[in-house]
């Protein structure tokens, strides 16, 4: 989760930064707020799920094979 809330100040700070300089207003804030908060669901239901634990084995298991196979 931690890194969930750095991805959202880093793309918050990067808002005002555009902001601040007169670049992107109004509609478009809310639409790079609208995608944090679909990244921010996604991600909570893949780790609410368990998902998380599969992929990462998924993954442990590919390199595995890879490195033995060498």
């Amino acid at each position: 989760m931690q890194n969930l809330i750095l991805l959202k100040e880093i793309v918050e700070q990067r808002i005002r930064m555009r902001a601040s300089r007169g670049g992107d207003e109004g509609q478009t804030v809310f639409e790079y707020l609208g995608i944090i908060v679909i990244i921010v669901l996604i991600i909570g239901a893949i780790v609410g799920t368990g998902l998380a634990d599969n992929i990462a084995n998924a993954i442990s298991t590919a390199l595995e094979n890879i490195t033995s196979q060498g």
